[in-house]
């Protein structure tokens, strides 16, 4: 599974894969980085860590989203 992780730097929102110094995929906004991140994620098995403006891991997703463990009730 890889592992991406999405940060806030300057006055943008990115994508990058754990490790990569690139950007995969940029956005003025959460909410626009969110979007593109669940269209980039479709063919792929993945977990994408979201961290807050302050760099602390808030959220984890995992892709697809059937893979997500609060998805299966367990």
């Amino acid at each position: 599974m890889e592992n991406y992780h999405i940060t806030h730097e300057d006055d943008r929102w990115v994508l990058r894969e754990e490790g990569d110094k690139r950007a995969l995929l940029e956005a003025l906004t959460r909410e626009d980085i969110l979007s593109e991140t669940r269209d980039y994620m479709k063919l792929r098995t993945a977990s994408v860590k979201i961290h807050n403006e302050n760099g602390a891991v808030e959220e984890e997703r995992r892709y697809p989203r059937d893979q997500d463990p609060r998805a299966t009730g367990g």
